[in-house]
């Protein structure tokens, strides 16, 4: 099969897989934020921000690192996955002498065993990283597809029974295990590849560079990307994280579901074009366009709608959800295009450019929240937005000289997609004012504001590109 038809193919299951999980995601949410407080969001974000920074060591890079060099052999293979599993009983322990530390820090009884019962999935997924990655470097994705949206599913319904019956945050906890245990197990059975009884440090060495510059970017780019939940959590309350980490997740979900499809599934294709920068190039505007396609439209029409949204869907508990959702959409049409410069780096190898453009990145951004703290959560989410426009020029000046990308012929590939989104927005905004107010049932005039703003774009688009037709033709050339 050639590499495109696989990537295709690919992209395919991993497109199925991700609309599923987004769907049945974004019902979770909506499900557990009527059985839990705002509070109990809040004190999982805090969680989270200790258990998704320590994820971090528990891969070190080496995932990208086996997809980025061609021929990995089976004691590189064999190394790695022994080192995982040090490194992830490592982090549990930690977490587990550290949990009460970070509970009182946080002035929060209920960290101290969350965190401690969540030190578990560390060891879990210790056991899956390597098996995942070979699968990820054959773009081999239809059963990760598979496993990981059942695994989804599982979860999040013994999550939501636990919710249920009383179980507050836990109900969360529950729901991140029992997703990672699933994970784990239905990878090792399908994955043909076993480890040998055998350890190399020098093994790992041979990797070192590359993963030791993607580890030191992915650390400091997980702090400019949840300093927000850290500094809410601490110097505000753990109710307004709450709210505000609903917001963030509402935005991320399409970015992580749309454009993580593309990532994941073109990584590996990447990589092999690696030393043909005209290809690589020409593939890559083709990335970005149709990311913009559906990216921005889904942002200008939250923004559209969340007054709306917020009503029928949430309840009163969660008052300042629509204007944070409102703040933080634009952030999600930038960073669906930002988020595409990390697979330039790891394909290229660049990392080392990648760890200096992250640490200028970070710092932009966290000293934007601290700024935006003092006005509060509606500063932070304000401070957000300034930060990706300012970052956002030098970011892709910087990384697309990697494949000889002008950053206006880039922006000129998106700008139609921007301006086509925004025209439907507006007009949109214009119905609601002038007819749409007039229906008084909520759910129906979400359905009318969604239905006329989905049949305006799509023609739109179809005026100035042609037919979806050519356009889908277009993805599988």
């Amino acid at each position: 099969m050639t590499l495109k038809k696989r990537v295709f193919g690919g992209v395919k299951w991993v497109a199925f897989a991700n609309i599923a999980q987004q769907v049945v995601s974004l019902i979770g949410i909506i499900v557990f934020a009527k059985l839990l407080s705002p509070e109990d969001f809040g004190t999982f974000s805090i969680l989270m921000v200790f258990v998704g920074f320590l994820i971090i060591f528990s891969d070190l890079g080496i995932s990208a690192a086996l997809i980025h060099f061609e021929n990995a052999s089976e004691e590189l293979l064999s190394s790695m996955f022994f080192f995982n599993v040090f490194i992830g009983f490592t982090l549990a322990l930690l977490l587990i002498l550290s949990a009460e530390p970070i509970a009182k820090f946080f002035d929060s009884v209920q960290l101290k065993p969350l965190l401690q019962i969540t030190a578990l999935n560390f060891i879990i997924i210790s056991f899956s990283i390597v098996q995942k990655a070979i699968l990820q470097k054959n773009i081999d994705f239809k059963y990760l597809s598979l496993i990981n949206s059942f695994s989804l599913l599982v979860g999040l319904v013994v999550g939501i029974g636990a919710a249920y019956y009383g179980y507050g945050v836990y109900s969360l906890v529950i729901q991140v295990i029992i997703a990672s245990l699933l994970t784990s197990v239905l990878i090792w059975y399908y994955s043909q590849w076993r480890p040998k009884w055998y350890f190399s440090f020098g093994e790992i060495k041979k990797i070192w560079k590359y993963t030791s510059n993607l580890s030191l970017f992915n650390i400091i780019n997980y702090f400019s990307k949840n300093a927000d939940n850290f500094l809410i959590g601490k110097y505000l309350s753990m109710s307004a994280l709450g709210v505000y980490s609903i917001a963030y997740k509402i935005m991320l979900y399409p970015i992580q579901n749309i454009t993580n499809i593309l990532i994941h599934v073109l990584f590996p294709a990447f990589a092999k074009l690696q030393e043909d920068n005209e290809r690589f190039k020409k593939a890559y505007l083709q990335v970005i366009f149709y990311i913009a396609l559906i990216t921005f439209p889904l942002m200008i029409g939250l923004m559209t709608v969340a007054d709306l949204l917020v009503n029928l869907l949430f309840e009163d508990k969660w008052t300042g959800l629509a204007l944070l959702l409102f703040i933080l959409a634009p952030v999600g049409m930038l960073r669906s295009i930002l988020s595409t410069v990390g697979m330039i780096y790891m394909s290229k190898g660049s990392t080392d450019v990648q760890l200096k453009l992250g640490t200028v990145n970070a710092i932009v951004i966290i000293v934007g929240f601290l700024i935006g703290l003092q006005f509060g959560v509606v500063g932070v989410a304000v401070s957000y937005f300034v930060s990706h426009i300012i970052m956002f020029y030098p970011v892709l000046k910087i990384s697309w000289k990697q494949i000889d990308l002008d950053v206006y012929e880039g922006l000129a590939k998106i700008m139609p997609v921007l301006i086509i989104s925004m025209m439907m927005g507006a007009s949109i905004y214009l119905f609601e004012v002038l007819w749409f107010v007039e229906i008084a049932n909520h759910f129906l005039r979400l359905l009318v504001m969604l239905t006329v703003g989905t049949l305006l774009y799509l023609g739109m688009i179809r005026i100035r590109y042609g037919s979806l037709r050519t356009l889908i033709r277009s993805v599988k050339s």
